[in-house]
């Protein structure tokens, strides 16, 4: 019993100076004033968590939409913003996003050295070289370059990564691997919701080099049924787990700019170069750009490490360690990769590192067990505790105290910023869009807007749709504040002066250059004088009808025609054929353009059309094949609609109410619901949600009281269905385990 207790209190004691160590690194944002200085963190998860935050508590719902950037998009659904992780726990506890996202980071920092401990364990009982590896895994140049110094939206899933890795080791090596199995599902789950689906790639490699060492030696069958049976049992937890999460994530991506994976140059990133190798793998004093460094005198016990070669996990660290560092260079290995489905989609291979980072902690580690007996000899030292605390001294003074720890920063309250403050006292429902960052897509301060409940037509992250960003993209060459007024942009900022038709100067306000999103500070107001309301009405619509790409063409001539007026009329991009309409649907519109060839069906269905006063271009009845420009300047003239802007009962982030008060005509609204499954609109009956001006929205509403317009995915609700049998079947698992467990000490 005694033997127990010492063991309990030594890795006790070693886990409570890893947190210390923590505490000590991120002291700087142990406040409620204070938020780390890190671009993604003061962006993009101060937005992801604002959205949570009022989703939660105001509207007590999922943030599976938001109205806050992109001019609305599925937010949920991105696989690298979390969902269930330390954030949502202390945002439930404290109700406040920053206190929340500095202890998240606090805990985080924690279970990356945490983790290493035990993963270390897994392999060796040297509790002095585990606290090693874990004060190398924790503070290794990859945590400095990449985690903490860039992206540290991903730090919950290194911190993860041994945890799953650790489990899986112990599946691979006991007899009864079921339950380790499941923990380790459970932990790749865990990434998934904490958004760190970026290093699982890397993880498949891990896992899937480790299941390839452990077939080598005897009994070759019941090798390959343990790894076969593990590695379904870890597949089957993760995925029926995450499911609620991983299946509108994997919607959103064949639905963005990744679904056809992206270009080679930037799949390779910035190819780690040979002549860097002492920079990536040794000391990152000296360099810059990513590493995975662990310090001269973790190298040095890495090198030790080696005369026990013959270990399995030695071997295995090794050939992780050649594996990443020949997926990180350009090269063959590289190349291969990039064939694989999932890694297609990658950006920045270079980060496979990020295993060197691991595999390198380990070996520094076990190197330190065959270093300490090594001097003990040499020197005549008995004490492992002299040794150890002189190696740990060394480590610490080159990968803690000579980097520079992390900074923080006061926050920033949105209406600290001057032009901020000045939109907000505007009451009316709009959406800005800001010039300072040249680029459609990144941090330009939505983050601060969301906060205020006003949205942007830009937006950020690594994802985004190629159709909007074409859109945002001829809008800023050709008639600007007419294309943005159909987003319901309202107000402009810019950090010059800007000299665009239909935007009104109001003013210039006071900038930070130094701040961590300068842009947002402006300093150059503008109001888009062509702004159209987020909601309303109009009697009057154009049918086009066609191919996706041929009717979008012939939109975008049309909204970008001086003539077209969005008051007066909306643009529809219908169906490919005619046949896919009966005539009473096309007698809701006032005109129907054609795209592509008809048949003699479709002509009969026309000609009923034309003869009940609407109008068909090209009139093909009347063998014309082409539409001149005098045609459509006619057709605009001739279509004088009804305008009115609609009152919206509701709004909340999956939900819309709109009282359209008995009109029959067309519901407009600057939103992208139409661009993304799983919007459904009613009113007395169900309605089809229709794509209008190329991006934006519209429901032909017929004496409809109030029109609802509600967002629930099949995906997540599929997803959800999915992940709550898992769980049911889980806790089915382990009560029948821990039964049989206490029978057998009964027995």
């Amino acid at each position: 019993m005694l033997d127990i207790n010492k063991i309990k209190n030594s890795n006790l004691a070693f886990i409570i100076v890893i947190f210390l160590l923590s505490a000590v690194f991120l002291h700087n944002i142990i406040s409620t004033s204070r938020i780390m200085s890190n671009i993604h963190h003061i962006n993009d998860v101060t937005f992801i968590s604002q959205n949570l935050k009022e989703s939660l508590f105001k509207y007590r719902q999922l943030h599976l939409w938001t109205p806050y950037y992109y001019s609305g998009q599925p937010l949920y659904a991105q696989p690298e913003y979390y969902f269930l992780d330390f954030n949502l726990l202390y945002l439930l506890l404290f109700r406040d996003i920053f206190i929340a996202m500095n202890l998240a980071t606090l805990t985080y920092f924690f279970l990356a050295g945490l983790g290493m401990y035990f993963l270390f364990l897994a392999f060796s009982d040297s509790k002095h070289g585990a606290f090693i590896a874990s004060i190398i895994y924790m503070f290794n140049g990859y945590m400095h370059s990449f985690v903490i110094g860039g992206n540290l939206n991903v730090l919950a899933g290194y911190s993860l990564i041994p945890f799953a890795f650790m489990f899986f080791v112990k599946a691979l090596s006991s007899k009864n691997f079921a339950k380790n199995a499941v923990f380790s599902g459970l932990f790749v789950a865990l990434q998934v919701f904490a958004g760190s689906t970026l290093f699982m790639t890397y993880e498949i490699v891990l896992f899937g080099l480790y299941a390839a060492f452990c077939l080598f030696g005897k009994n070759l069958g019941s090798r390959i049924f343990k790894v076969l049976a593990v590695s379904l049992i870890v597949m089957f937890v993760s995925f029926g787990v995450s499911a609620i999460k991983l299946l509108p994530g994997i919607e959103f991506l064949n639905l963005s700019n990744r679904a056809a994976g992206v270009s080679y140059q930037e799949y390779l990133g910035k190819p780690i170069q040979p002549g860097s190798i002492i920079y990536v793998f040794v000391t990152n004093l000296f360099g810059y750009g990513i590493s995975a460094s662990i310090g001269i005198a973790g190298f040095l016990l890495l090198i030790f490490s080696l005369h026990n070669y013959k270990k399995r996990f030695v071997i295995f660290s090794i050939t992780l360690i050649i594996v990443s560092f020949l997926m990180a260079v350009k090269g063959p290995v590289a190349d291969l990769f990039f064939k694989i489905p999932v890694f297609n989609q990658l950006r920045h291979i270079e980060r496979a590192i990020l295993l060197s980072a691991l595999a390198s902690s380990i070996l520094a580690g076990h190197g330190f067990s065959v270093f300490s007996e090594k001097a003990k000899k040499l020197i005549r030292i008995n004490k492992d505790m002299v040794i150890f605390s002189a190696v740990v001294i060394l480590i610490l003074t080159e990968l803690m105290f000579l980097q520079n720890f992390p900074k923080a920063l006061p926050i920033t309250t949105p209406k600290d910023i001057p032009v901020n403050d000045y939109i907000s006292k505007d009451t009316s429902r709009f959406r800005t869009i800001n010039l300072a960052l040249s680029t459609l897509v990144g941090a330009s301060g939505y983050n601060y807007l969301a906060q205020l409940g006003i949205g942007t037509i830009k937006g950020g992250g690594g994802i985004w749709f190629n159709d909007y960003l074409y859109y945002l993209s001829i809008a800023q060459q050709t008639n600007p504040s007419k294309l943005w007024g159909l987003l319901n942009n309202k107000y402009v900022i810019a950090n010059k002066e800007l000299n665009i038709q239909g935007l009104r100067f109001i003013g210039k306000f006071s900038e930070c250059k130094e701040c961590p999103v300068g842009e947002a500070y402006g300093p150059y107001l503008y109001e888009n004088l062509d702004f159209m309301p987020r909601a309303y009405f109009t009697d009057k619509a154009i049918l086009v009808v066609g191919s996706k790409k041929a009717a979008e063409q012939v939109i975008y001539s049309l909204i970008l025609n001086d003539n077209f007026n969005p008051k007066k009329t909306v643009v529809v991009q219908g169906k490919e054929s005619i046949s896919n309409y009966g005539i009473d649907d096309l007698n809701n519109y006032n005109a129907v353009i054609i795209t592509g060839p008809v048949n003699r069906n479709e002509i009969q269905t026309l000609s009923s059309y034309a003869a009940n006063n609407g109008i068909l271009l090209p009139d093909i009845l009347n063998n014309r094949n082409s539409i001149s420009d005098e045609d459509i300047k006619k057709l605009f003239n001739g279509l004088n609609g009804t305008y009115e802007e609609i009152e919206i009962l509701k709004y909340e982030n999956n939900k819309a109410i709109y009282n359209v008060n008995s009109k029959k005509g067309f519901l407009v609204l600057s939103e992208r619901f139409s661009n993304f499954p799983g919007w459904e609109a009613s009113g007395k009956y169900k309605k089809e949600i229709l794509k209008a001006n190329v991006i934006i929205t519209s429901v032909f509403i017929d004496n409809d009281n109030k029109l609802t317009l509600e967002y629930l995915p099949k995906t997540f609700r599929n997803g959800a269905l999915i992940s709550f049998a898992t769980f049911v079947l889980l806790i089915v698992y382990f009560v029948f385990s821990y039964k049989n467990t206490g029978d057998k000490n009964k027995a």
